[in-house]
């Protein structure tokens, strides 16, 4: 078999006949190149030194053969020895008809890896193939000039990060993972298809060329209704000797960019880019099977990909490309924005430059005062109709923060400007009426159908051609791409749910109820926004439609007719769930739609429906849609507030000043907003608990909060203040509550007790003061402290709870609370010093309140180590009949089996203990069986009993159940997280069906699943209504019934 040389032709002759000067400039340039890695280890003086066959052998040796053939050629025509290169390319294609077709089929391309070299063509007359690819590089060039943004053009431009992101992916020359399978995903308007044909205009004009041979850009909206033909046809190659000349370069391994636009808008059906796969590009074959070989890597298998899609689409891109590299286009970066407003300003229509710049500010400070307005800029799409939309309303002399308040205001002034009389002599004209009325059906349609685009079966179902379209396509609200003739699309997300939105509001305002398919249940549910995300950018549009001003914009230049009345739908409708809207919503879609309606009466009667309601402000935005609502209800009776650190400015001790004069533009506003947010507390008398948490407020807006709290009129029973800052916001808060007669319930967690010593003393001392509950959390503080604080309880007269829980009290504190505690006048029922850091030692202490309180019910020692002669102490107290504890905790306690002796002892004789948990304490099975001999005692009023975690082990199944045949008081009964075996729900089930016992709940660990427990769980629910028996589902960071005590 003759062999086969896989570079095609004989390189050392070839070097072999160049002169010295021209051997030595081949080097030169050839070290220009981004040379293989495996030449990296060839030293500068073999290269100097080697002749034209040694160099030949290094690069054998050390290249891959597709870069040795590219390079070769290359440089043989930069060093003007065009007839070798010619003589080179001959060789190679006489090589390759040599070669049998499945060999040179199969045969995988060597790979280039991150290698190329400047190219520039050799001066003088070029070869015919290169002056076709020239003409077709011009024929497109206008193609890819075209973009979506309006009034843009190449000055206006804006080279992106995602932009440069891609370029560097694309080009070997950067060190970058060079990736042969990219695909750019985004929103619509992000810039996708801006920048493929950026990507394609650079290679028409060479900025790209020594990268890529050739370049190809496939509109996939184009190929939606391209007939049957050929791959070569599919890319406009229909001239022979131009189509001959690519296919000799894919032999030649050259470099091929083939861009797929719009992968998101094909409508071929499911599956159909998958079947009947062809590599060859003169065979006759369906769009879709060609583009699906392509993608596929069948056709063209070494080139590189491009492929644009909208994210949501990406699901189906990994169907057809194996492991591509993604790149997410994040439009404009913040500098980018503004380069955009700049450059879109400065020198109009011969005004200075200077002005042009004032404008460009003036608007981007308006934008940016919204935050969603701003982020919204960040599309390119988006951004450009911002642009033309504030240089109208600037012409006019107009509020430009009106137009930038909210969706609605920017997008609605955008369409009724391009559309005024000024510019639209027919804006009033029946037949325009008729025609916007249409583009608002298809804008819904599409939006239902999850359309990207318009084709024109949807015109003609609406009797509409593409003349027609015209005041549409020229005024910015229809996009017509150059590329495809047949289809259009909406310019931007945002104007197509508007349009949507206007259709659905006037349908709402006069259908009946199920008749139109621009219902509440079709286009705002929570199951269709789920299905459709684009359906939930509609909702603040409609919202934004129910302002009477903006009901009058629409009628005056469209002739749109929408009710007043519609606003009632909101409110009282049902929507498959007999809830209003309003009620199927979260709390930030609520605040931010009415805060879209910038109608204060239709706010109002929207949060009567809301008594309760809970905040989580994490951003500006969040806090100027709170503020606008809540000023505007009256019926709040809970708040639950968490506010982010992004809403205000941290604390900065050089910046921070109370004086107006003194803070920023940006902060006043936002203490503006918080001031009406503030005078919720005014207008809503019916509020009576408020829960502040996880908070970040700085010293202004704290100060801001003080003042309001005193003053309001609203009569606050319960407060919750949880990981506030700043550090003094718990201290000054209190002040505020100090005399405050309604407060009962007062819950301060993450503070410091030593800055807010001083004032909580105050309000506990105060003779007005009618606190109950007093919880003081997780408070940082010096032992000293607590010293000073218990004596306090002396004097305070109202104070029944008391929850420590999460303190470093230690014994010593312990015991100085316990002596106060014994006073007569300390009138404590609820204790909790969970997790203080106690021992046994404070044990006796303890024993003495129990014995001489007469109030005190339930007390929770849970998390500390008091140990079986802990517990031997507090036995000793709970016994005497002058004991009335009825509820004890002594979760992870270190107790043992020999504790669980004395408690057994304990048992047997108390009359007032009703509830025990023992949870996360090894009482093991001797402790087991100790407690169960007390519950078997006649006299054991015992009610609830926890063992989760205690180690019990099936030897006390046989305990439990006699237990629970001969017990008349248990009604709970928690064996969680033991290992009891298989068998132990039988067991119990067994000797509960003997007879009727008070056992509501039992917990223990079963398999769920099985069918025979099922049958015996079905069984037991018949026998035994009242009982339930459930699995293994407790945090066994905890008590099961944490909060019990109070």
């Amino acid at each position: 078999m003759e062999h086969f040389d896989p570079l095609g032709f004989n390189l050392k002759d070839v070097l072999r006949k160049l002169d010295k000067t021209e051997l030595n400039n081949f080097k030169r340039t050839l070290r220009s190149c981004s040379l293989p890695d495996t030449m990296k280890q060839i030293n500068k003086l073999t290269m100097d030194l080697a002749n034209g066959a040694q160099l030949a052998e290094i690069l054998t040796d050390h290249c891959p053969s597709a870069w040795i053939k590219r390079v070769t050629v290359q440089i043989l025509e930069e060093i003007n020895r065009v007839d070798l290169a010619e003589l080179v390319v001959k060789q190679i294609e006489e090589a390759v008809l040599k070669v049998p077709e499945e060999k040179v089929s199969s045969k995988p391309r060597e790979p280039s890896g991150t290698l190329t070299f400047p190219w520039n063509f050799v001066q003088g007359a070029k070869r015919p193939e290169d002056k076709q690819k020239e003409e077709w590089k011009t024929r497109y060039t206008a193609k890819w000039k075209q973009n979506f943004w309006p009034k843009c053009n190449k000055e206006i431009y804006v080279v992106t990060e995602s932009y440069k992101t891609l370029l560097a992916l694309c080009n070997p020359k950067i060190e970058t993972p060079f990736a042969h399978a990219i695909v750019l995903h985004g929103p619509p308007g992000s810039g996708k298809t801006t920048m493929a044909k950026q990507l394609m205009l650079e290679w028409s004009e060479s900025k790209q060329a020594q990268i890529f041979s050739c370049a190809f850009y496939i509109s996939c909206r184009e190929v939606n209704n391209t007939k049957p033909c050929t791959f070569a046809h599919l890319l406009s190659m229909d001239n022979p000797s131009w189509r001959d000349c690519v296919i000799r370069d894919l032999i030649l391994g050259k470099e091929f960019l083939f861009v797929v636009d719009g992968f998101d808008e094909l409508t071929f059906p499911a599956g159909a880019l998958i079947r009947d796969l062809c590599g060859d590009w003169n065979t006759v074959k369906p769009v879709e099977v060609l583009l699906g070989s392509l993608l596929k890597r069948k056709m063209a298998p070494h080139a590189t990909l491009l492929v644009t899609t909208r994210t949501q689409s990406l699901h189906q891109i990994f169907v057809m490309m194996d492991q591509p590299l993604l790149v997410e286009t994040l439009g404009f970066l913040e500098q980018e924005k503004q380069e955009y407003f700049q450059k879109y300003f400065e020198d109009e229509e011969g005004e200075e430059e200077d002005k042009g710049e004032g404008k460009a500010l003036r608007a981007l400070k308006e934008v940016r005062c919204n935050a969603d307005l701003y982020q919204m800029a960040s599309l390119p799409t988006a951004c450009g109709i911002f642009c033309l939309c504030l240089e109208l309303r600037m012409k006019k002399g107009e509020d430009l923060s009106l137009t930038c308040q909210t969706y609605t205001s920017m997008f609605l002034n955008f369409l009724c400007e391009v559309f005024s009389s000024e510019t639209c002599e027919d804006h009033l004209n029946e037949e325009f009426q008729i025609l916007f009325k249409k583009i608002c059906i298809l804008a819904a349609n599409s939006l239902l159908e999850q359309v990207p685009i318009l084709c024109e079966e949807d015109f003609l179902t609406l009797k509409l051609n593409l003349n027609n379209l015209h005041p549409m396509v020229c005024r910015h609200i229809l996009f017509k791409d150059s590329s495809s003739t047949h289809c259009l699309s909406f310019i931007c997300l945002g104007i197509q749910q508007l349009l949507a939105a206007i259709i659905f509001v006037q349908e709402l305002g006069q259908e009946s109820k199920g008749v139109s398919k621009y219902s509440i249940q079709n286009m705002l549910s929570r199951e269709a926004r789920l299905k459709n995300p684009d359906l939930s950018g509609l909702l603040p549009f409609v919202f934004g439609l129910l302002n009477e001003t903006r009901i009058q914009e629409l009628k005056t230049t469209f002739g749109c007719q929408i009710s007043t009345e519609v606003k009632r739908k909101f409110l009282e409708c049902e929507s498959g769930e007999n809830k209003p809207l309003l009620l199927l919503m979260n709390m930030q879609e609520i605040l931010s739609c009415l805060y879209e309606s910038q109608e204060e009466g239709f706010v109002k009667e929207a949060m009567v429906l809301f008594e309760d309601i809970s905040l989580h402000l994490k951003t500006s935005t969040d806090l100027i849609h709170a503020s606008f609502c809540l000023k505007n209800s009256q019926n709040l009776q809970t708040m639950s507030l968490k506010v982010e650190k992004a809403v205000f400015p941290e604390n900065v001790a050089a910046l921070e000043s109370t004086a107006k004069h003194q803070r920023s533009p940006d902060e006043q506003r936002m203490l503006t907003f918080w001031t009406d947010f503030c005078d919720t507390f005014n207008s809503n008398k019916k509020l009576v608990f408020l829960d502040i948490h996880e908070s970040f407020l700085n010293s202004s807006a704290l100060e801001i909060l003080c003042e309001k709290l005193p003053s309001a009129s609203c009569c606050l029973q319960k407060v919750v203040l949880k990981n506030i800052s700043p550090d003094d916001a718990y201290e000054k808060l209190c002040l505020i509550f100090n005399g405050y007669k309604t407060i009962s319930h007062l819950i301060l967690q993450g503070g410091n007790l030593d800055s807010m010593h001083h004032s909580l003393c105050e309000v506990l001392k105060n003779p007005a003061c009618n606190l109950k509950f007093l919880s003081l959390g997780s408070c940082s503080t010096a032992a000293q402290k607590w010293d000073d604080f218990f004596p306090v309880l002396k004097v305070n007269q109202s104070l029944i709870f008391l929850d420590l829980t999460d303190n470093s009290l230690l014994d010593k504190s312990a015991k100085l609370l316990c002596n106060i505690w014994k006073e007569p006048k300390c009138i404590l029922q609820r204790v909790s010093l969970e997790n203080c850091q106690l021992t046994e030692a404070c044990c006796k202490d303890l024993s003495s309140v129990l014995m001489v309180s007469r109030t005190l019910t339930h007390l929770s020692l849970a998390n500390n180590k008091l140990g079986d002669n802990g517990v031997k102490n507090l036995c000793e107290s709970i016994s005497c009949t002058e004991c009335n504890l009825q509820t004890l905790v002594l979760w992870s306690c270190n107790i043992t089996n020999a504790g669980c002796h004395y408690l057994s002892k304990m048992l047997k004789q108390t009359l007032s203990l009703k509830h025990l948990d023992l949870g996360l304490n090894r009482i093991g099975t001797k402790g087991a069986k100790f407690l169960c001999e007390a519950l078997k005692n006649p006299k054991s009023k015992l009610k609830s009993l926890w063992l989760c975690g205690c180690s019990i082990t099936p030897l006390n199944c046989q305990d439990f159940s006699e237990t629970l045949r001969s017990n008349k008081s248990l009604n709970t009964l928690d064996l969680s997280q033991n290992v009891l075996g298989t068998d132990a729900i039988k067991t119990f089930c067994e000797a509960l069906k003997l007879q009727i016992c008070p056992l509501q709940m039992l917990r223990l660990k079963f398999d769920e699943a099985k069918p025979s427990i099922q049958n015996l769980i079905q069984e037991m629910k018949v026998s035994h209504p009242q009982l339930r028996i459930s699995s293994d589902q407790v945090d066994l960071k905890n008590p099961p019934l944490p909060h019990f005590i109070f």
